[in-house]
C-alpha cells in the first residue's frame, strides 16, 4: 500500500511539475523578458510599432488567451508611433487615425489627450478600435525589450507590438 501511495505522489509532483513548466512557457509569450527595460525613455520608443499579439487577461483558470485580431484584407494593422521632438503619439486604431500627447517625467511616459478621426469600420473593428484606445489610455507600463514593445493594461490585458518592417 505504501508502494502504491508513493507512487500516486511521484506521479502527482511529475504531472504538477508539467503543469507548471507548461504554464511558464505560455507566460513567456506575454510576459517581459528579464534583459527588457520597462518605461524606457522616448527617445528608445521612437518610429513606428505595428499591433503584433494582444493577450487578454488570464481566465479564472489562469489561462492566458490571445484576442482575435480582424484580418480584413484592405485594413491595415493597429499602430502607433512615437515622437520624442514634438512628444506627440499617433497612429492606426483600428479604424481610424488618432494622436495623443506624450509627456515623460521621472516615472516614466504618460499618453493622454487622445483624438481621433470619426470614420465608421465593421462592428467588429469599432468594438477592437475602442478597447485598443481603452488601453493606450490605461495602461499600467510600457516595457522595451530590442524591437518588441509590451504595453501592459491594469486590466491585465497585454498588447505586444514590433517595430514596423520587422514583423515575422
Amino acid at each position: 500500500m505504501a508502494q502504491i501511495r508513493n507512487l500516486h505522489y511521484s506521479r502527482l509532483a511529475r504531472f504538477s511539475a508539467l503543469g507548471i513548466l507548461g504554464l511558464l512557457i505560455g507566460c513567456a509569450q506575454v510576459l517581459p523578458p528579464c534583459n527588457a527595460r520597462t518605461s524606457p525613455p522616448a527617445i528608445e520608443l521612437s518610429g513606428a510599432w505595428a499591433l503584433e499579439r494582444w493577450s487578454l487577461a488570464p481566465n479564472s483558470k489562469g489561462e492566458v488567451r490571445p484576442r482575435p485580431l480582424p484580418s480584413d484584407g484592405g485594413m491595415p494593422a493597429i499602430s502607433i508611433q512615437f515622437d520624442a521632438r514634438t512628444n506627440t503619439v499617433s497612429g492606426f486604431s483600428g479604424c481610424n487615425r488618432f494622436t495623443a500627447q506624450l509627456t515623460e517625467d521621472q516615472r516614466g511616459i504618460s499618453i493622454d489627450k487622445i483624438a481621433s478621426t470619426r470614420m465608421a469600420c465593421s462592428a467588429d473593428r469599432m468594438e477592437l478600435e475602442s478597447a485598443f484606445l481603452y488601453q493606450l489610455n490605461d495602461y499600467q507600463r510600457l516595457v522595451r525589450d530590442d524591437d518588441r514593445l509590451l504595453l501592459i493594461g491594469r486590466d491585465q490585458n497585454v498588447l505586444r507590438f514590433v517595430q514596423s518592417g520587422k514583423l515575422k
